[in-house]
């Protein structure tokens, strides 16, 4: 057996917080994918708006998505809009990463569902910061969500 899938890795690995990483470019999607890992987080990758959608339909474990605006398939946009719509618990911190940079834009992100909103490229520790406000808030709201 090898290290990665003994039992303690195993459990580990679950315990670890699950981030849906939807981003079409590839470099962009291992860039995020290869720090999430470095931080402690356990990435899903997609490459595109439909299979981000079914990720979050089917996955309950996924709480924090970092979803890119301009996906083929579902927008970012239109994936914030339906989440807010259709699976209000348990909660989905979501991260609007997108290199539009208006402030008329960031604002229709956040009106739309998006919780935060980061413009592309961004620095790894802002990244970082800000996941760990969106991991607070879900620790935060776990307890009064949690069904007995």
């Amino acid at each position: 057996m090898n290290e990665s899938s003994s039992p303690q890795n195993l459990k580990d690995n679950q315990s670890r917080p699950t981030v849906l990483v939807a981003e079409d470019n590839p470099v962009v999607r291992k860039g995020l994918c290869n720090f999430l890992g470095k931080w402690g987080y356990r990435p899903v990758e997609v490459e595109n708006g439909d299979d981000a959608w079914q990720q979050l339909l089917e996955n309950p474990a996924i709480r924090l998505a970092i979803l890119d605006w301009n996906l083929p398939g579902l927008t970012g946009m239109q994936i914030c809009q339906r989440l807010r719509a259709k699976r209000p618990e348990p909660y989905v911190y979501l991260l609007m990463f997108s290199a539009r940079t208006s402030i008329e834009e960031q604002i229709a992100a956040l009106e739309g569902g998006a919780d935060d909103y980061l413009t592309k490229p961004v620095k790894p520790s802002l990244l970082k910061a800000r996941l760990a406000v969106g991991q607070r808030i879900i620790n935060h709201f776990q307890p009064l969500t949690a069904k007995p």
